[in-house]
């Protein structure tokens, strides 16, 4: 018996908005927490230091706060408030600290409503 593997296409998105946060991902961090306002909050493993938010309404001013979370969810850095208007889809905000976290109430769009995705990285790679 031989063994068969099927392979199926992949769709991929490429990004509508691009936060760069200066500098390398620290390195205690576990999470990553943001907090798109009128959207809502996405926390995620820090793996390379790189996260997607989907589902944000196209065409619309945004402001966007990302928390850096220890192993503990103790808060140790962020960056933003970022604003995005329509027109702008790149920014690249400094590292800072910060000691209380962001927070975002919202949901995101319709799956049949025009979306935007938020790509969020640090501008150094961890290797």
């Amino acid at each position: 018996m031989t063994g068969a593997t099927g392979c199926g296409a992949v769709d991929y998105r490429p990004i509508d908005l691009q936060l760069d946060i200066v500098g390398s991902l620290p390195d205690a961090t576990e999470t990553l927490h943001l907090c798109v306002a009128e959207v809502g909050e996405l926390s995620a493993g820090a793996g390379n230091g790189r996260v997607v938010f989907a589902g944000l309404p196209a065409d619309t001013a945004t402001t966007i706060t990302v928390d850096f979370l220890d192993e503990a969810g103790t808060i140790i850095g962020g960056a933003g408030p970022a604003e995005f208007e329509p027109t702008t889809t790149w920014m690249e905000l400094p590292q800072d600290q910060r000691d209380v976290g962001c927070t975002a109430q919202g949901s995101a769009v319709s799956e049949d409503a025009a979306d935007w995705v938020l790509g969020v990285r640090f501008s150094e790679e961890p290797w």
